[in-house]
């Protein structure tokens, strides 16, 4: 048996139509979810930075309507190890200070 669809009567209407059938839950941006440039201030790192751990898969992304997001659990675990680096960088720095061993 086959079922007749109703043709709407203008191309406004279908493509509105067109429009609601295809929206889907992923189509939209979550609360978990950040732009590049916020992901950029929290780590303060340039975009350009992000935009590079995002292309190598470095932390989490997805792209919606044309525009990258960050997913925040993936940018909070990156940031939690980065700041974890750049403190022990801190402390080898000024170890190497007090031993001497650092040019200003």
């Amino acid at each position: 048996m086959t079922t007749l669809t109703a043709i709407p009567s203008s191309p406004f209407l279908a493509s509105q139509s067109l429009r609601t059938e295809s929206l889907h839950t992923d189509s939209f941006p979550t609360v978990s979810e950040c732009t590049v440039a916020q992901a950029a201030k929290i780590l303060d790192m340039s975009e350009g930075c992000v935009n590079e751990l995002l292309r190598d898969k470095i932390i989490a992304s997805r792209i919606v309507n044309g525009k990258r997001l960050v997913q925040q659990d993936s940018l909070m675990a990156f940031e939690a190890g980065y700041r974890e680096g750049r403190e022990a960088m801190a402390d080898i720095t000024r170890w190497s200070q007090e031993m001497g061993l650092y040019d200003d």
